[in-house]
């Protein structure tokens, strides 16, 4: 389930009684920057997983005409793992996300995912100044379900969609740096990124980056190792107006994984 949880999410004030934490400075601002967006969007990627092509499969679709939601802007997407390496980490995912179509931030977002031992619904709702998020897991074995509701008392706050389409808005010049609070699933994570800069990779103009990530715990807002991912992450966007996903790299705990893209079409 992670691997999968990773990949996407790398396709991404608090309470007057605590203390602001030290990292809070290096948040930069939430609002949009001015590069133009993403036209309504199909994207297939293709993931290997230690070399094994073909280990899986992610489609996210952006604003989607099918799903009509007046006043949000939709994102979904769907994954699954194939082959060899679904015989050995089986997995299925779909998820939705519901944005402000001003500013991109998240309202609400929602995954079911499925591995071999259970299956996991976690929604998440986004307030002004807090996020809550519900996780109901049934274990496939026996069918026991168990619910748990959790709340993280911070502003600004993304999910996985969101920053993205944030990171996308802004100049990404070389050298430039993005620091932001994301809330995937349902435990929020410092996420920075770097812009190293322009190069050819799989034939095409592209901008290079890197992502690292920490958990934050949420009583002590103190950052916390994610241990994970053992490594910053590498991410190529494509260097044009679409500035899409070209290819994600990550050395997780379970290998080298990848998602190439396969796959770019307008609905």
């Amino acid at each position: 389930m992670f691997a999968c949880r990773l990949i996407v999410l790398s396709l991404l004030v608090a309470s007057p009684a605590k203390a602001a934490p030290a990292w809070q400075a290096e948040l930069t601002s939430p609002a949009p920057g001015s590069f133009p967006r993403l036209a309504p969007t199909v994207l297939d990627l293709q993931v290997s997983w230690n070399g094994m092509l073909n280990a899986g499969s992610i489609r996210m679709e952006f604003a989607p005409p099918a799903a009509k939601k007046p006043g949000h802007y939709v994102i979904r997407s769907a994954s699954s793992s194939h082959g060899a390496a679904a015989l050995l980490f089986p997995y299925h995912s779909n998820f939705w996300s519901e944005l402000d179509p001003a500013t991109l931030r998240p309202r609400y977002f929602q995954s079911v995912e499925t591995d071999k031992k259970e299956t996991a619904t976690t929604t998440v709702r986004h307030f002004p100044a807090k996020v809550e998020s519900q996780e109901i897991s049934k274990i496939s074995k026996t069918g026991i379900t168990k619910e748990t509701n959790r709340i993280f008392r911070f502003t600004p706050v993304f999910d996985i969609f969101s920053a993205m389409l944030h990171v996308r808005s802004q100049k990404l010049d070389a050298g430039d740096h993005m620091t932001l609070v994301i809330h995937p699933f349902d435990n929020p994570y410092l996420l920075r990124v770097k812009v190293h800069g322009r190069e050819i990779h799989n034939g095409r103009n592209t901008i290079r980056l890197t992502l690292g990530m920490h958990k934050i715990d949420r009583k002590t807002l103190a950052l916390l190792p994610y241990k994970k991912l053992k490594k910053d992450a590498t991410l190529w966007l494509s260097d044009d107006p679409d500035r899409i996903p070209v290819e994600l790299r990550a050395t997780a705990f379970i290998g080298d994984v990848r998602a190439t893209l396969a796959a770019h079409t307008s609905p």
